[in-house]
């Protein structure tokens, strides 16, 4: 991790939530363990002080844990990413969780690496590759005992390369580093619309080819929903059948109605956190359509979400100034 020993972080974590355990502030623990495949970490649920062993604080912990407060009750400990920090504000906000009950501990991030970029980028499957290590401003990968150097956009989530919010927006604990964002947004050669974005000038025909070839791929796995903290109803619409709004058939229209009804659904709420589309097993790239309701919301509201826990939500606020004009 950036300018932080890992052992040290993991030693003062396991310090921190052990005694959690032993004062009854907790119940269970929501972290990182090691994962079954390289340079990958999986959720980890510690119901006890000894499932804490199990916790790895390593540089590989893409995975946004504030969708396990969903299901998960109780008093917790979770550790979050300052990304990550956001999605509890914005459950916050909506009364998904109660503040009282949750022990927020913060951990720094350098930037998480996007395995299908680098896999694009090495030009080699990932079992070929052999080591990562992180550089200034880029990344040096041993493929086959040969090393071969990627400047970081090559390498990092795109949602790293705009990265905000490196420190958590709130927090009981932070655990030591370097709370710094790991590319300078202006330098990154990000923005909230990307080279490829079919938003710019693009025909609304050559828009709706666009995405017509994209849902037309997705299989309706539901993994972008299954993984977004946003997404908390009880029952989702796709799964009633009486009546039944959309066909759990994987066909063009439905896909449209479902991924645009889910995209109203989490507006206001999403954080842009891009789970969805990090797990994507089509490749989908949803987060073209998070970015343009984000920043749709921007100019519209002047909000973010998950940023502030006082600032009106703006689909459910009314104003006697609001613009009318859609309605005249």
């Amino acid at each position: 991790m950036a300018e932080s020993n890992p052992e040290q972080i993991r030693e003062e974590l396991l310090s921190l939530a052990g005694r959690l355990f032993e004062e009854g502030k907790i119940e269970a623990f929501l972290g990182y363990g090691k994962g079954s495949l390289p340079f990958q970490t999986t959720p980890l649920i510690a119901r006890k002080k000894e499932d804490l062993q199990r916790i790895s604080v390593e540089d590989y912990f893409s995975p946004n844990l504030a969708v396990y407060l969903k299901e998960v009750r109780g008093r917790l400990g979770i550790l979050v990413k300052g990304c990550d920090s956001r999605s509890l504000v914005s459950l916050l906000r909506e009364g998904q969780i109660k503040r009282e009950e949750i022990y927020v501990v913060g951990i720094s991030c350098p930037g998480q690496i996007d395995l299908r970029k680098l896999i694009r980028a090495v030009g080699s499957p990932l079992e070929e590759v052999e080591e990562i290590r992180r550089g200034a401003g880029e990344f040096r990968a041993r493929v086959k005992g040969q090393e071969k150097r990627l400047a970081s956009p090559q390498v990092l989530l795109d949602k790293c390369l705009q990265c905000l919010h490196p420190k958590p927006l709130i927090s009981d604990h932070l655990l030591p580093g370097d709370y710094a964002a790991p590319v300078a947004v202006e330098s990154s050669g990000a923005s909230g619309a990307l080279s490829d974005d079919p938003r710019g000038e693009k025909t609304t025909a050559e828009r709706w080819a666009f995405w017509a070839e994209h849902f037309e791929r997705c299989i309706r796995c539901y993994a972008c929903r299954n993984v977004c903290p946003a997404c908390f109803c009880p029952r989702c619409i796709v799964e009633e059948n009486l009546p039944q709004w959309v066909s759990p058939l994987p066909t063009r229209g439905d896909n449209f109605v479902f991924h645009l009804m889910r995209l109203m659904h989490v507006t206001g709420t999403c954080t842009s956190c891009g789970e969805c589309e990090r797990v994507c097993p089509m490749e989908i790239p949803l987060m073209k359509l998070n970015r343009k309701m984000a920043e749709d919301l921007k100019e519209l509201f002047d909000f973010a979400a998950g940023v502030d826990l006082e600032k009106p939500l703006p689909l459910r606020t009314y104003r006697q100034e609001d613009p009318n004009d859609f309605i005249r």
